[in-house]
């Protein structure tokens, strides 16, 4: 069963139609409606939509799947917009990176080197090393 499916299953049938309501509202760009008009909309208290906005794990995790799925469908016109930064008369850099990034073409990559003073270690050196270990660890237990 998908997570979505599992959700609805532990919500009512009122606290699915308000993720809905809220989500979409949050979504729009235009004539959003108050808190107040939305409880009235769905028929509940506004203290009551707002804890399960706030306490409630499956319906806030619920409204979070629907966001998800009605942004998805706006994918086009993000990349549409990320391909106008890109041709514009001054390119941006940050939608390049971004670009790159998304279809794997450029990773972040951080190398940690340590050197002891020497630049290299004996065996001699590393067999003290791990007798020294080994003490600690037997002090621990003991």
């Amino acid at each position: 069963m998908s997570r979505l499916k599992e959700l609805e299953a532990k919500l009512t049938l009122q606290q699915r139609k308000a993720a809905l309501l809220l989500v979409e509202n949050e979504l729009m760009a235009e004539a959003r409606k108050t808190q107040e008009e939305l409880a009235k909309d769905i028929g509940a208290d506004r203290v009551t939509v707002y804890r399960w906005r706030t306490q409630n794990k499956a319906f806030i995790e619920y409204m979070n799947l629907l966001a998800d799925d009605m942004l998805s469908g706006h994918r086009s016109e993000v990349y549409a917009q990320l391909m106008k930064l890109i041709r514009s008369s001054q390119p941006s850099v940050k939608a390049i990176d971004l670009f790159l990034k998304r279809y794997g073409l450029l990773t972040e990559r951080q190398v940690t080197a340590t050197e002891n003073e020497s630049g290299s270690s004996s065996n001699e050196d590393i067999a003290k090393e791990i007798e020294d270990i080994d003490e600690l660890l037997n002090d621990r237990k003991e």
